[in-house]
């Protein structure tokens, strides 16, 4: 990063460390830096940059600029259609982005909805349709071209108010020089919001993945996967929905956003259903 922004890597270390990525540790700044090198994201122009999470630890959060900056630099992207949907009070109900994909046949066609992304706050009261679009943008950037690893700033509110822990994975290379193997495991899976391992048992345990996370979340809220897939298919959350015969074929980044987001998900679920 000091080289793409022409400074000293010392100096940018402190300079880092005292605003965008303030009171990060630095394994935590590492993860971010990490993070914003791999989508060439300027923290300076806030194009990335980390928020405090509740109970500790750090939330990564790109900017809408920095969503766009990334969705126009593919090379296959061919541009973006954005159509509003009102209810019956001629209120807005959802925005659908439409991404076009040289490379494909078929176009990304994503759906958000209002009375699941709304927050109570200023932009969101006067600007209903503009932050909808904004967060449309960035569902659609996501699934349309794979980005993965960051939230964007509506998202990362949620994960603010709601988590005990900081959703940075930090990488199980660089555990401190007293941690085991096993420690720098555990506090990675915690840091990706995953339970602790159960307790030893005679009989067989299913692996304790993301996909079976999600399997849970999906059979406790009194569905199945048809109901999920369905509902992915039509809202455009999980892409290849008509491929995936089980839970295990869900991608992990999938399954990472959907748990995430699990108010959403149910009753986004219970609308299909």
């Amino acid at each position: 990063m000091a080289a793409r922004v022409s400074v000293d890597p010392a100096k940018l270390l402190d300079t880092l460390k005292a605003t965008v990525f303030k009171n990060a540790s630095n394994e935590e700044l590492l993860a971010l830096v990490v993070v914003a090198n791999t989508y060439d994201l300027n923290p300076f122009l806030k194009e990335i940059y980390a928020f405090p999470a509740k109970g500790g630890g750090i939330v990564p959060i790109v900017g809408v600029d920095g969503w766009n900056k990334m969705l126009i630099r593919q090379p296959d992207f061919d541009g973006i259609k954005f159509d509003f949907a009102d209810d019956q009070d001629g209120k807005v109900y959802s925005c659908t982005a439409t991404v076009f994909l040289k490379n494909r046949t078929h176009p990304v066609i994503l759906t958000e909805y209002f009375d699941e992304c709304h927050r109570n706050t200023d932009p969101w009261n006067n600007m209903p349709r503009r932050m909808l679009r904004t967060r449309t943008l960035c569902q659609a950037a996501r699934v349309a071209f794979g980005f993965s690893g960051i939230l964007d700033e509506d998202e990362a509110a949620t994960v603010i108010a709601t988590s005990g822990h900081s959703i940075i994975d930090l990488p199980k290379v660089i555990p401190t020089k007293t941690e085991s193997s096993t420690q720098s495991d555990e506090r990675a899976e915690a840091a990706a919001g995953l339970a602790p391992n159960p307790p030893a048992t005679d009989g067989p345990q299913k692996a304790r993945t993301l996909q079976s996370e999600l399997e849970a979340i999906v059979i406790e809220g009194g569905f199945n996967l048809d109901s999920l897939l369905k509902w992915g298919a039509e809202s455009g959350n999980i892409e290849g929905a008509d491929s995936i015969a089980s839970f295990d074929e869900i991608p992990t980044d999938v399954c990472k956003r959907l748990i995430r987001a699990k108010t959403g998900l149910l009753k986004g679920l219970g609308q299909t259903k």
